[in-house]
């Protein structure tokens, strides 16, 4: 029980994490472009990056599966 709370837990933290990221790519990529036509684009290739950077920098630093393995 404990278990399944804190994996829910984590994945509310991770996705509130990813908002956070992508709202901040968005308003960045706002103020560089200003009103032209690439914002979706530029907002999504930067979020799509920083993910990335952050995934695998997470990932060297756990190597323990998330689920046991019995």
């Amino acid at each position: 029980m404990v278990s399944r709370l804190r994996l829910h837990y984590d994945a509310v933290v991770a996705a509130a994490l990813m908002a956070v990221v992508a709202i901040v790519c968005g308003l960045i990529v706002a103020l560089i472009t200003g009103d032209s036509p690439p914002n979706i684009p530029v907002a999504t290739i930067a979020f799509v990056l920083i993910c990335a950077f952050m995934f695998l920098r997470l990932s060297s630093w756990s190597r323990t599966s998330a689920f046991p393995l019995g």
